[in-house]
């Protein structure tokens, strides 16, 4: 166990800055097209027979399912892809839907999750990303008795979102599946789905799944930190006096700035459940005057030092590397939380080791939010709990930690 006297003696003693290992971020790297004026899309319909009693149907599957039949039968049917909306060429549509048919005999064609690959189409001199994703139908209506002696025709489709290079659209890909399944509710109604407003729909894809990144830092500008440090924090914010479109794009960058996907997921579910008992206090954004301002607003240093970087960015108007500079901006955040977590398992044993937890959390200008996410990691191992404690307890008394965690 560590004594707050012997951390006392530490601190008596020489003190060295610890400072956070250096990170070595990837290099930014530019797009072809940082506005993409051009962005295209297309959409197709496959219609095909399904077998009494079979259960191998799309609207069942799960998530993220292969769209998959044994190769043996496989039909012309089954590969078989109608036109609906397109703004390519007729040249560069067929080449695209020869692509997409390949996918569909490898059973490379998924509901609900999106894929991004390179393609090579007339439309440009280079290889062209294309995200794609089938759509199956959000509900199959029940079977009813004559069904179950009749095949049933079961409508399911392809979509295609193409621009940028594919590791500039990989960046965005969680966001495209998010749009794409927006798409779903327009193509199953009694609407046709070649009304205009689908159409408008699929072309304001690259407006609304890309550019929202864009529009959210220079909406917010400075007051970005709070963002992100509510992010990083699971801290409630509450938007209003948004349009739908601007409250969309907040909670996106909200879930793109967080550390979902980076820590484990039985991690993030704890921290999150110790999070709603603490009842925060929610951000309240009210986006109602030409810019926002923010009630129960709380930043740090970390993510302060981060907005120079967002907003040099955003003036080249490229969301790309706006998205970039936000992965390397959580990538940090994560090295921080390794290194912290390192520091208190030597601390268990090593009062210098406590000493430099202490140095660490003091100085990286995210002290706070970090032993948040390390005590509920920790919170089952009674050495590293009482090396958080100690180190609550002086940090409180240096007005690092501003309440109790």
């Amino acid at each position: 166990m560590i004594s707050q006297g012997s951390f006392q003696d530490s601190l008596d003693g020489d003190e060295k800055e610890v400072e956070a290992e250096p990170v070595e971020e990837p290099p930014l790297e530019p797009s072809r097209d940082a506005q993409q004026m051009d962005a295209h899309y297309s959409l197709y319909r496959r219609q095909r027979s399904q077998q009494p009693g079979d259960s191998g149907d799309m609207g069942h599957r799960r998530t993220g399912s292969s769209d998959s039949f044994p190769k043996e039968t496989l039909s012309q049917e089954d590969l078989s892809l109608s036109l609906v909306a397109s703004n390519l060429s007729i040249e560069a549509e067929t080449e695209l839907r020869t692509f997409l048919i390949k996918r569909l005999s490898k059973a490379a064609l998924f509901a609900g999750m999106g894929t991004i690959a390179a393609v090579e189409l007339s439309i440009a001199e280079q290889p062209v990303a294309c995200y794609y994703c089938l759509l199956p139908p959000a509900e199959q209506p029940s079977a009813t008795e004559s069904d179950e002696l009749t095949k049933a025709v079961v409508t399911d489709y392809a979509l295609c979102f193409l621009g940028s290079t594919e590791k500039s659209l990989e960046l965005f890909r969680i966001e495209l599946d998010k749009y794409a399944q927006g798409l779903q509710p327009y193509l199953y109604s009694e609407a046709s789905a070649s009304e205009p407003h689908v159409q408008l729909y699929l072309s304001s894809w690259y407006e609304e799944a890309v550019l929202y990144i864009h529009r959210v830092v220079q909406l917010f500008q400075e007051k970005l930190s709070i963002l992100l440090r509510a992010a990083l924090s699971h801290t409630p914010v509450d938007i209003q006096g948004a349009d739908s479109k601007i409250k969309q794009a907040i909670e996106w960058f909200l879930c793109a700035a967080s550390l979902q996907g980076l820590m484990q997921e039985d991690t993030l579910a704890s921290l999150c459940k110790a999070m709603a008992r603490e009842q925060q206090k929610a951000i309240v954004v009210d986006c109602s005057g030409p810019t926002p301002t923010v009630t129960n607003a709380v930043s740090n240093k970390f993510c302060e030092d981060w907005i120079p970087s967002f907003l040099n960015i955003q003036e080249t108007g490229n969301p790309f590397l706006i998205r970039q500079i936000l992965e390397n901006f959580k990538l940090k955040a994560i090295q921080d939380m390794n290194s912290l977590k390192r520091y208190i398992q030597q601390a268990e044993s090593n009062n210098y080791a406590l000493f430099k937890c202490f140095v660490f959390l003091k100085n990286c200008g995210n002290g706070e939010v970090l032993l948040q996410n390390v005590k509920v990691e920790q919170a089952e191992m009674p050495e590293a709990r009482s090396v958080v404690k100690v180190l609550e307890e002086f940090l409180h008394e240096e007005g690092v930690l501003t309440s109790p965690i």
